[in-house]
């Protein structure tokens, strides 16, 4: 019965990894802190090598980056640096389509040359968790490295006119990854890298 369950796994996981119709995402996952000069970008296992080693895969999951979470009012936070500028906590909101800063972070910036005329994508309308429907501007940020670990490139940005506006990391982002569970135990988000 073991040996079933095995060989239907192992078929799964091939299967998986064989797949090449999947688009490919603007994502880079590092083994270590990017702030450590000996960071190196993890590359994806071949389909022989999780045939190889699929007992330890389940038994140990290398293909993981754990980033840490704090909790203050109900809601997760997250350490965001945009575009190499600043690092700010950001809520995990998956029920966010976007990510979302406030005015003063996409003034801030501006002025210190973080984007240019560029990086303005427009407008776009967006219905809030009230009902209402709201126009904000829509900015691309070239950066967004979450927890000094995951790094994403070119995320459009959803630009609140409230200064005071929670920032949001929402799908977006999160989107990017293959898959990402909560921890609670270890107050961790945990992100596969495939």
């Amino acid at each position: 019965m073991n040996r079933i369950l095995l060989l239907v796994l192992c078929c799964c996981v091939l299967i998986l990894f064989s797949c090449e119709s999947k688009k490919k995402k603007n994502i880079v996952f590092y083994d270590t802190d990017i702030s450590d000069t000996t960071a190196t970008k993890v590359e994806p296992p071949s389909v022989q090598d999780v045939y190889d080693s699929i007992e330890v895969e389940y038994a140990k999951d290398e293909n993981t980056i754990a980033v840490p979470f704090t909790e203050q009012g109900g809601v997760k936070l997250v350490d965001v640096t945009v575009n190499d500028e600043f690092t700010v906590p950001m809520i995990l909101d998956s029920g966010c389509s976007t990510t979302l800063i406030s005015i003063a972070e996409a003034r801030y910036l501006y002025e210190k040359g973080c984007f240019s005329q560029e990086d303005f994508l427009g407008v776009a309308q967006s219905q809030i968790a009230d009902g209402r429907i709201v126009e904000n501007m829509v900015i691309n940020l070239r950066q967004l490295v979450i927890g000094n670990k995951i790094v994403c490139y070119n995320v459009k940005a959803t630009v609140s006119n409230n200064a005071q506006a929670p920032l949001l990391l929402g799908n977006e982002v999160l989107d990017r990854a293959p898959s990402y569970s909560v921890d609670n135990v270890n107050k961790q988000v945990v992100f596969k890298l495939n």
